[in-house]
């Protein structure tokens, strides 16, 4: 099992031409209230200055058919949101694979998704998913379910595995390269040199692991 946070971007990502157009709105999908069976509505909370200018994006937003204010306080609204069919979605993706979506809020022009996955290969697929779509899919942090290594026979240690599976994840090893280790060490907040290094010593570990004899066998 492992959680990781990814960051989303395109502009029909359901909500991002509302998102873009307004930097300092704040928006979290209520996870607990699920989504409406019969009209796939989806709720959110929100949190801006203006909610009038809000409502008049979302009204022109062309990833959203209908919406209603639902409930108030003092900090924010509730909001009800059906997509229209022009709608992009990443997090249907994630279920596919066994995965949940633990929490998904609003950053920048995109979103920010903390998942729960079975194995590094959901997170793969997801993202193979994102590049069909031509969705910018970045892994912001990566983390096994226990500290521990990643196996018995594989010891790596958490670091080496995180810059290991963003190496591969982004395409660090297909044929042309899809991100150099500058765009790793811009996603991972570590030197060029440190991202070297942890993929030079994870492969040799892998290495010794899966793929040298023993003594015993020499």
């Amino acid at each position: 099992m492992i959680s990781t946070r990814v960051f989303v971007k395109h502009p029909d990502l359901a909500l991002v031409p509302t998102i873009r157009s307004l930097p300092d709105v704040d928006l979290g999908v209520v996870s607990d209230a699920g989504t409406d069976p019969q009209h796939d509505a989806h709720f959110f909370w929100v949190e801006t200055r203006d909610f009038e200018a809000f409502e008049r994006e979302l009204a022109a937003d062309h990833t959203v058919e209908s919406f209603s204010e639902i409930a108030q306080t003092e900090s924010g609204r509730a909001y009800r949101i059906t997509y229209s069919d022009e709608a992009k979605l990443v997090t249907p993706s994630v279920a596919d694979v066994g995965g949940l979506v633990m929490e998904s809020r609003s950053k920048d022009d995109g979103w920010l998704l903390e998942l729960q996955l079975q194995s590094h290969d959901a997170l793969y697929d997801i993202n193979a998913f994102a590049r069909r779509e031509d969705v910018r899919f970045d892994v912001l942090e990566l983390h096994q379910a226990e500290d521990t290594d990643v196996d018995s026979g594989f010891p790596l240690t958490e670091p080496q595995i995180e810059a290991l599976m963003t190496a591969y994840v982004h395409g660090y090893y297909d044929e042309p390269r899809s991100i150099l280790l500058s765009g790793l060490s811009d996603l991972l907040g570590i030197s060029e040199t440190a991202v070297s290094g942890r993929l030079r010593r994870g492969s040799a570990r892998l290495i010794e692991a899966t793929l040298v004899d023993s003594e015993d066998d020499r």
